[in-house]
């Protein structure tokens, strides 16, 4: 199968030559990838077509139709696997979940819980409740009322071929049977569900998984004094550069597809 040959970048912790190593002469760096498109996934998180923060809805639409459909649609085409991992509750709302699903997750089989901390601890309830912190009342009748209704945006509605993923467990074994070693992410929220669930850019690389977060395919649920700079998106991406991975652009990404189908 074809080679993609991508451009991506990151954050590099020291200066390249004799400069001082102090934190104002670190900078980015680039460099060029060859890689198989065999051992390619492009895993899309969280791409819902309903959320309860509105804004952050709309940049994500504007995303999925924009930046993530052409490029699910350029992975299908060269035959890099497209994954798509909506949470676990979602992921079971799709035929293709059961593909790689493991006999526990398939029948819901009752996890083991920890021992410490106390589950009213873990749950915040009981003696624990003031460490909880209060939830909006009209967040939590929109988790009663929508959350259930929640699917995949319209314009990434998994193929036939595609795959569903609901864990992380689930995804390792879908890598290590397709023989898939590089990640593509794109989806939501960029400070949250994509680094931080166990199927995410975080969990993935600790496993080995080199991993690339397109900078164009992600955005942050902001606070309402960094909206205007998006600056907890920028945070978010300069942690993959520093720590978790690479990041490249969909144009960068598109434009390396084409090339390795000519």
């Amino acid at each position: 199968m074809s080679g993609i040959k991508l451009s991506v970048r990151y954050y590099r912790l020291g200066p390249p030559g004799d400069e001082e190593y102090i934190e104002s002469n670190f900078d980015f760096a680039t460099r060029e990838l060859a890689i198989p498109a065999e051992q390619m996934g492009l895993v899309l998180v969280d791409c819902w077509h309903i959320h309860p923060y509105l804004s952050h809805l709309e940049r994500g639409e504007e995303i999925c139709e924009t930046v993530l459909a052409p490029v699910a649609e350029a992975c299908r085409k060269l035959g890099v696997a497209v994954i798509h991992a909506p949470s676990p509750g979602q992921a079971k709302l799709y035929a293709q979940w059961t593909k790689y699903a493991a006999d526990a997750e398939l029948f819901d089989a009752e996890q083991p819980q920890p021992d410490w901390p106390p589950e009213d601890m873990r749950k915040r309830q009981g003696e624990y409740e003031q460490f909880g912190k209060e939830e909006v009342p009209r967040m939590k009748k929109w988790r009663e009322e929508e959350l259930s209704k929640r699917r995949i945006v319209d314009c990434l509605e998994p193929q036939p071929d595609d795959f569903v993923i609901a864990t992380g467990d689930q995804l390792h074994r879908l890598c290590r049977h397709e023989g898939i070693m590089h990640l593509v992410y794109g989806g939501f929220a960029a400070n949250m569900c994509v680094p931080g669930r166990d199927y995410g850019t975080r969990a993935l690389n600790q496993r080995g998984y080199n991993v690339i977060l397109l900078r164009d395919g992600t955005t942050a649920i902001e606070a309402a004094h960094t909206l205007d700079g998006m600056w907890l998106t920028e945070a978010a991406i300069l942690d993959t550069e520093m720590i978790i991975g690479f990041t490249a652009t969909s144009a960068d990404f598109l434009t390396a597809c084409a090339a390795a189908t000519d």
